[in-house]
């Protein structure tokens, strides 16, 4: 009793701690969509993105969502959700542009790989950090041409104009988003909220660390050195950990460059999975809901993974 005890108050501890995390920035995801569309300036803010939005086949409200995703994720897709229900984007246009809007999370790794790896790996984390960047960007044009492909357009001949009738205060727009922020968060919440409680029990239960362990099992599968178990075997519990392990072994001589690289990228692999089922999964879940939550997720796991899987084979066949 004392054990379910202990698990029931740690999930609920977790559960305030995520939801303290997460509700604030969706809250002002979905604020910022509804003012920027009441001070009609979404065209103007949309115009810097206009290129990947144009060849994306995507609305030009996409762009503004876009570049929210370089501050926040989380809040742009809420941005998304929010253009989805006033119906200015479809089902389609939603799943392409949260796909792409997963790319600026990619980007702005460097603000903790590059401190991190460079220093302790030198050359090797450059590399390593260049084939994540590099298979962010290759996802992403995978995605931009696919939208072009499946989804209809929307008719432009050049880059957005400035919004015509007049524009309101900043105070009059705030006041006038109150309500349809109300209405569209209502729905989030009321999804988000029980998602993330049923996620922070299964932490608590131990789930996603059966599923990290027999992972980590996995690794033996992939075409690294018995010495790189470690690294991989690190790279659960703090990328930190696993970067400062690489460096030790490849100091010593006991693994080369090539072998830390490509041994990082295994790391890189299998913790993503634990990663997209243990907290990314709630979240795509929370805002998207969770069917097109699900299949957002999966589209980007198997996008995402299947190019890194790609990519450690080719290296070590090639290099």
């Amino acid at each position: 009793m004392d054990g379910t005890t202990d698990i029931v108050s740690a999930a609920l501890g977790l559960s305030f701690e995520l939801l303290v995390r997460t509700v604030p920035i969706v809250v002002a995801g979905v604020l910022i969509a509804e003012v920027l569309i009441a001070l009609k300036i979404t065209d103007r803010i949309a115009s810097v993105a206009y290129p990947v939005t144009t060849f994306s086949h995507l609305p030009r409200e996409c762009g503004a969502s876009f570049l929210l995703a370089f501050v926040s994720p989380q809040a742009a897709d809420a941005m998304l959700v929010d253009y989805h229900r006033r119906g200015m984007i479809g089902r389609g246009e939603l799943v392409v542009a949260a796909l792409i809007n997963s790319f600026p999370s990619v980007v702005m790794h460097w603000r903790y790989l590059i401190p991190v790896y460079v220093p302790l790996l030198g050359v090797f984390g450059l590399i390593y950090f260049g084939i994540l960047m590099g298979i962010g960007f290759l996802k992403t044009g995978i995605v931009m041409a696919a939208g072009r492909v499946f989804l209809p357009g929307v008719p432009a001949s050049g880059p957005p104009e400035k919004s015509s009738g007049p524009t309101p205060s900043v105070r009059e727009a705030l006041r006038a988003s109150l309500k349809p922020t109300a209405k569209t968060l209502r729905r989030i919440l009321g999804i988000m909220i029980p998602t993330i409680v049923v996620v922070a029990f299964l932490v608590e239960a131990g789930v996603f660390d059966a599923v990290a362990v027999y992972l980590e099992g996995a690794s033996r599968l992939f075409p690294i050195p018995p010495e790189g178990l470690a690294i991989v075997a690190a790279k659960f519990g703090s990328y930190v950990a696993a970067a400062s392990l690489a460096s030790g072994l490849l100091a010593a001589g006991d693994m080369t460059g090539r072998d830390i690289v490509i041994t990082l990228l295994v790391a890189n692999l299998l913790t993503s999975v634990v990663t997209y089922l243990r907290w990314l999964g709630s979240f795509y879940a929370a805002i998207f809901g969770p069917r097109l939550g699900a299949e957002i997720m999966i589209l980007s796991v198997v996008l995402q993974d299947g190019l890194l899987l790609v990519t450690i084979f080719l290296l070590a066949w090639f290099w």
